[in-house]
């Protein structure tokens, strides 16, 4: 492999030419840092190289087995050795890891992929390929479903696309799956998504959850808590509060610092209608304080937290609902 200088690509989708990059040029070292969808896919692409037995993965826990495997040289092929969250070891083993791949020509014949959580943490290594993904945010996810529906030859209608984004959120997983579900089922010649495409696989569109939501915005907990009662959809309540008090809270803290909104273009960085920005949100984050509004995310934050680990999620919304000012 020649020797050539660190190449960093910084993008929120990029990964078929992070990995092309990484095929072509027959790198020894990968680091990656990003969020759990755009390492999969990268992975998952490197891994269609190497048969299964040729394949180890690491884990903190493991570091020592990760060590040795990092030294030793194979016989016949080389293999592909991952080692997920490589920067969360101690300083001692962290320095072990560090020796091990500093010269990225002796690690050949074997092929290898640290992932870091935190991109600062990433080694300067001269033959090293490293790849940033930044973080992807509610807002990106529109342009994000149009980009991956045309990449598989598909448009979207704007109706479908945010049906899709209000069932599934960030999760780009999910969505990925329900988009690739969709393609299988229709005829080659119908190359547009529909919102009836959505419904033919399960999707409906539950207005509870925007009433309760809408409540929450407009300060009538009450009527929130009593549209909660009714609500009967197995969707996550807490993600569209979250994101809502997310803006809020945003909006209230561009008042605070006296920047104007227009001038930040919040709308479009929230990825909010204008009409919906400046008679909804802007009124109700100007009628809340910033502490209001950072004691309610928290809240927020820490009924999520419940919830994924085992808190029986009515009660536990309930609750959080009758706590907010």
């Amino acid at each position: 492999m020649n020797n050539v200088i660190i190449k960093i690509m910084k993008s929120r989708s990029n990964v078929n030419a992070l990995v092309a990059c990484f095929k072509e040029e027959k790198h020894n070292l990968l680091q990656i840092s990003g969020d759990d969808f755009n390492i999969k896919e990268v992975i998952t692409s490197i891994k269609e190289d190497f048969d299964s037995k040729d394949i180890e993965v690491f884990f903190p826990d493991d570091a020592v087995d990760a060590l040795k495997s990092l030294l030793m040289k194979t016989l016949f092929g080389g293999k592909l050795i991952i080692f997920y969250d490589v920067d969360t070891l101690s300083a001692s083993l962290f320095k072990e890891i560090k020796a091990s791949v500093e010269n990225p020509d002796r690690l050949s014949p074997n092929i290898v992929v640290l992932i870091f959580r935190d991109q600062k943490k990433i080694l300067k290594i001269e033959g090293s390929l490293v790849g940033k993904f930044k973080p992807i945010y509610d807002s990106d996810i529109p342009a994000w479903i149009k980009n991956f529906a045309g990449r598989m030859g598909y448009g979207i209608s704007r109706e479908a696309m945010d049906l899709l984004h209000f069932r599934c959120g960030v999760n780009r997983e999910r969505i990925k799956d329900h988009l690739e579900r969709i393609v299988s089922l229709k005829e080659d010649e119908d190359k547009n998504i529909e919102e009836e495409d959505l419904k033919n696989i399960g999707f409906y569109r539950d207005d509870t959850i925007f009433k309760i939501s809408n409540s929450i915005v407009d300060g009538k907990y009450r009527e929130a808590l009593r549209y909660l009662v009714e609500y009967s959809d197995n969707l996550p309540v807490f993600h569209f509060v979250n994101r809502d008090i997310r803006c809020l809270l945003t909006i209230r803290a561009s008042i605070d610092e006296s920047e104007g909104t227009k001038e930040l273009n919040l709308n479009r960085r929230l990825n909010m209608h204008p009409y919906i920005f400046n008679k909804k949100y802007l009124p109700a984050a100007r009628r809340l304080s910033y502490n209001v509004l950072r004691n309610n995310f928290e809240k927020i934050i820490d009924a999520e937290y419940r919830i994924k680990n085992g808190w029986e999620e009515f009660s536990t919304n309930f609750n959080f609902v009758s706590q907010l000012q």
